[in-house]
């Protein structure tokens, strides 16, 4: 039997007792109603910092499932920290790259408002988190990636100054660099269409790095999900 596992409040987690509580909320329902787990049942917790928590549930009442702690564990920080700077995209194919891209060990997300972007929100909407925390649930990981509000280019320039700066470019660049594996480093990725001059130009100017992926011409989500998994493991 798999072991379900959920990001949880702080809150609900009694170290000292090794001990948790789920009060009534959605996280209630889906334990309850949609998994229909049971007294016995193994669960992990996390609440972000790196530490999951093992054990199983005890009881079940319509105002909380309860449970104890019998083991945790530390997971070693995804390397590199990858931060995907995504331009804007239809909604479908945005949420795949979050979800997708989390899966992948993305850290952070920066939503990117570029010349050739159409649908311009100017928040991160609720869903998008739901979708990254239960891919970072699905793949194993014990930490969440965060999610900016959306930033124009330049604003996602300064946000990653400290980081190496890859851009994505159809129609010319370099091969992917050979980075360290501890290095921070920003994903430039544009919508359809792609960059214009001008935002290439601005990229050239801060010295990054400006990089094809070959002759054929990759959808935005593509690009993103193959240059994430070469950042990773090559």
């Amino acid at each position: 039997m798999r072991t379900a596992r959920f990001f949880v409040p702080a809150e609900w987690i009694a170290k000292s007792a090794e001990a948790f509580c789920i009060p009534a909320s959605a996280l209630h329902k889906q334990i309850t109603t949609v998994l229909r787990m049971k007294v016995a049942d193994p669960i992990s917790l996390m609440v972000g910092d790196g530490e999951e928590l093992e054990g199983h549930i005890t009881e079940i009442t319509k105002s909380a499932v309860m449970g104890v702690i019998v083991r945790s564990k530390i997971s070693k920080p995804v390397l590199p920290e990858i931060t995907v700077c995504a331009a804007m995209t239809k909604r479908d194919t945005f949420e795949w790259t979050l979800q997708k891209c989390t899966e992948l060990g993305a850290v952070k997300f920066i939503p990117l408002l570029t010349d050739r972007v159409i649908k311009r929100p100017k928040d991160t909407p609720k869903r998008w988190l739901e979708i990254v925390k239960e891919a970072a649930e699905q793949s194993g990981r014990t930490t969440l990636p965060t999610l900016t509000e959306p930033l124009k280019l330049g604003e996602a320039m300064a946000y990653t100054e400290k980081c190496t700066r890859i851009f994505f470019h159809e129609t010319g660049g370099t091969k992917l660099p050979k980075l360290h594996a501890s290095s921070c480093i920003a994903l430039f990725v544009g919508p359809e269409g792609g960059f214009t001059d001008q935002e290439i130009a601005l990229a050239n100017s801060a010295k990054a790095h400006i990089v094809t992926l070959g002759n054929l011409v990759l959808r935005a989500e593509t690009a993103a999900i193959v240059g994430t998994t070469l950042l990773r493991f090559s």
